[in-house]
């Protein structure tokens, strides 16, 4: 009530101040909107997530069970599709939308040959989107070679409807926290291995981040998880990520005292077939990256759908069919 003048310098800086915190207003509610919180529930992905429970392709959503750099897994009670029934225990994993994790993760999706042409073209928030389709695209192509993996149910953008791999709304235990026998460590090893050596040859896959992490352990078998880094053995850096699980491996059933268990170099040639030569560790990857490198220009060369060959064949790399 009181009836003040405001000389035209206070006024202008007043309304100037009012109209910058309006803008820096407006600049954070789009980030919040447009970014994920820590459990990757912003309010675009709660949408999608309720348009799901209202189509019924969901009963209820019950709760996060995992949170990752990139991901988190929520658990929900199966509904109905049309095309094909819902499991009775399903799972999401929402890719998380904020850029950050995914910025160091660029080289598993711009040189894959199935995503390079569209990724070039893409703005970042739709790359992210681009990750779970890769996922849905591997875990079908596994799921084609009968590995056991989750079953893809529904894409929505950003978030991946697969089969829940637990019972009861309990979800199966990491490798790493699985309370084994010996007998059982053993059987799990023998496991991993031929998964890993059908992963690549049948479905032509390096899982690339494979580990006692993402490796479960349900019904008496393994069960590989996490695969939308995944790439073909003919990716630039392939051989060097088959090499990596294969340490990976190698170490964890080693240190769980499986006596069978392949060293690094013998497990590697034992998933490829490639037969190199057993020396030291920067002679061994010296030839990964030379074979790399001559794959690579063969593909440049022949066609994108090669596959590796030894560094003794002297011929073009073996042609196959790869559906996605």
């Amino acid at each position: 009530g009181m009836d003040l003048k405001l000389s035209n310098q206070v006024f202008n800086s007043l309304k100037q101040h009012c109209y910058s915190e309006q803008r820096r207003s407006a600049r954070l509610h789009e980030k919040k909107e447009h970014s994920t919180a820590e459990q990757a529930v912003d309010p675009r992905t709660r949408l999608l997530m309720y348009k799901m429970v209202n189509a019924g392709v969901l009963e209820n959503i019950n709760g996060c069970i995992s949170t990752g750099k990139e991901s988190v897994v929520f658990h929900a009670d199966g509904g109905s599709l049309e095309e094909q029934p819902v499991p009775d225990e399903v799972v999401l994993k929402v890719f998380k939308t904020t850029l950050n994790e995914f910025k160091n993760r660029d080289r598993y999706i711009k040189d894959d040959y199935r995503f390079k042409d569209r990724f070039s073209k893409l703005n970042p928030r739709k790359i992210i989107r681009m990750w779970a389709e890769k996922e849905m695209h591997n875990l079908s192509r596994m799921k084609r070679a009968e590995i056991p993996c989750p079953e893809v149910v529904l894409l929505k953008k950003h978030i991946l409807v697969m089969s829940f791999i637990g019972k009861d709304h309990v979800p199966a235990p990491k490798l790493k926290d699985a309370m084994l026998s010996p007998d059982d460590m053993k059987a799990a090893y023998h496991q991993v291995l031929h998964l890993m050596q059908q992963m690549y040859r049948e479905c032509h896959l390096v899982h690339a981040d494979l580990s006692e992490y993402n490796i479960l352990w349900h019904q008496g078998k393994v069960w590989l998880i996490d695969v939308s880094q995944s790439v073909e053995p003919t990716h630039p850096h392939g051989l060097e990520f088959l090499f990596r699980d294969c340490r990976n491996v190698s170490t964890f059933f080693q240190k769980k005292g499986v006596s069978e268990a392949f060293g690094v170099h013998e497990l590697f040639n034992a998933v490829s077939g490639l037969n190199i030569p057993i020396g030291a560790e920067d002679e061994f990857m010296a030839q990964i990256v030379a074979l790399e490198k001559r794959n690579e220009d063969h593909v440049q060369k022949r066609g994108r759908k090669t596959f590796p060959v030894s560094l003794e064949d002297g011929g073009p790399p073996l042609k196959v069919d790869a559906d996605d």
